[in-house]
């Protein structure tokens, strides 16, 4: 590696503390770490910290489920829709996708005791998913993602880039120190380029646990859990620039190979895909109190835990020629990492059959502050440290807010609807959520029930889409962001 490179790769890694590694990074370990109300249809709406409320309600805390007066087979679906529009270089955009998965499928079973309750059980529940859709379209007169090829730490990548005509020599003395992007050889000032890109986030964590709670003590239930996260993340981004404006019309490419250029650039489509699995081992402790017969309140813990992540991830750089000539070329690779992910907090209380109304609130305390990465290899201990340090710095212990109420009409429909508010993790990211909640559960037959919860979030962020050196520093292309998104979910439960 050159000097030069070297110097702006020291500068990359002062300016986004990402090290050599192509996408592990502090917004991995958040990715990984964050956990919204999505376990069931019931508690999609309202917290189950100190009720019972549907099958996946042990997530919250293991021994509400001591509460259930039958046992039940439980099965569901989820569907979510998310829409984004973006501002990026003065332009906005939008962009959508959908996703649909098994929400939660598990057997609660009531033990039959003489005095007090025991209930078992196991199966799947939903955690949380990853879905996201972000698209920009604009002309950008100050850089080009091949910018990024061109000072990029990736040895791989920067002759993926090279081998493609994304970046070139841009002296006659071939030195890969005098490399530039393709755009800006041959020119005293960047003419600039038209940027397309679409952007999609697929996948969903789920839990597979066994659980138990019991009755203590009269009135005082204790349950446990211990389970296995499971699930996988999907990441692709298209990423093309194209010279609309026909900025570079002249012949100084040769692709015959006669030594002779005959043409210039048309566009550069740029393809990343990330492609993980991951699992780690969950545990919960739990504790709920019925002060009498209309006040229960509850607690629990939830251990931090390894999250192991085998990761595939590739870029594909492609480059058409005004002669139709398409030269191309990939840097592909494979890495396993591991995230600590942070101990979670609930407390909650229920006011309950008050006239056939439920009142439920809780509060999750998250160590996000607390969360780290891990790598196997010795040589990236200063990348781990680097990233871990970030973190530190950057996350924020949160208090997530949850409310919820509920109303039997009659013994055969209950309405609900909720609400809830989780703060930015991020000091310097302003990405607050709400959730606005509502569904109901309709008795159909004497021992069939269907459950329905819809759920509508929103909150801004923040994508930061390549970095460049203009200079004197190292910068960041950014698109800001606002999501909207619907999680629908529905299923039947079965009473025992």
């Amino acid at each position: 590696m050159s000097k030069f490179r070297a110097l702006l790769l020291l500068l990359l890694l002062v300016a986004l503390t990402a090290g050599q590694l192509k996408a592990q990074g502090a917004n991995d370990v958040l990715r990984y770490s964050l956990q919204y109300p999505s376990y069931d249809p019931i508690s999609i709406v309202m917290p189950g910290v100190s009720s019972p409320t549907g099958f996946g309600a042990y997530q919250e805390n293991p021994a509400s489920m001591a509460l259930f007066e039958e046992g039940f087979f439980s099965f569901g679906l989820s569907s979510r829709y998310v829409q984004e529009e973006s501002s990026y270089l003065g332009t906005s955009s939008e962009f959508d996708d959908t996703q649909a998965n098994i929400g939660d499928i598990g057997l609660v079973y009531k033990v039959p005791t003489q005095r007090g309750r025991l209930v078992v059980g196991g199966g799947y529940s939903q955690t949380t998913d990853f879905n996201r859709a972000l698209s920009v379209n604009a002309r950008n007169n100050q850089s080009t993602i091949t910018d990024f090829y061109n000072i990029t730490a990736d040895d791989s990548l920067f002759f993926a880039a090279f081998d493609a005509y994304a970046i070139d020599f841009a002296t006659t003395d071939s030195s890969f120190s005098e490399t530039a992007s393709i755009f800006r050889i041959g020119f005293a000032q960047y003419p600039g380029i038209n940027q397309n890109m679409e952007l999609t986030e697929r996948g969903v964590m789920g839990e597979y646990s066994a659980f138990i709670a019991t009755e203590f003590q009269e009135n005082f239930m204790v349950g446990v859990s211990l389970g296995l996260l499971n699930g996988s993340y999907d990441y692709n981004r298209e990423f093309l620039e194209s010279d609309t404006r026909n900025d570079y019309n002249f012949q100084f490419i040769d692709t015959d190979g006669d030594g002779v250029g005959e043409t210039d650039i048309d566009n550069i489509l740029s393809t990343d895909t990330i492609n993980s699995t991951f699992t780690a081992f969950t545990a919960r402790l739990g504790l709920l109190y019925q002060l009498n017969p209309y006040i229960n309140i509850g607690a629990s813990y939830q251990f931090n835990g390894k999250l192991n992540i085998d990761e595939d991830f590739n870029t594909l750089i492609t480059t058409t020629f005004d002669n139709g000539v398409v030269f191309e070329d990939d840097a592909p690779g494979r890495f396993s990492y591991k995230i600590k992910r942070p101990d979670r907090f609930n407390l909650g209380i229920t006011f309950k059959d008050l006239s056939g109304l439920n009142v439920s609130l809780s509060a999750e305390n998250v160590r996000y502050s607390q969360a780290r990465i891990e790598f196997e290899e010795i040589r990236l201990g200063n990348d781990e440290d680097a990233i871990n340090d970030t973190i530190e710095s950057n996350f924020k212990d949160v208090y997530n807010i949850r409310a919820g109420l509920e109303y039997a009409l009659n013994p055969y429909f209950t309405p609900r609807v909720g609400y809830a508010y989780y703060p930015s993790p991020q000091e310097e990211t302003n990405s607050e959520r709400q959730f606005v909640s509502g569904g109901f559960s309709a008795r159909l037959f004497d021992n069939v029930k269907l459950d329905v919860g819809a759920q509508y979030s929103f909150w801004e962020d923040r994508n930061q889409l390549y970095s460049y050196f203009d200079g004197n520093n190292v910068v960041g292309e950014v698109a800001g962001e606002e999501v909207t998104r619907w999680n629908v979910m529905a299923g039947v439960k079965i009473g025992l």
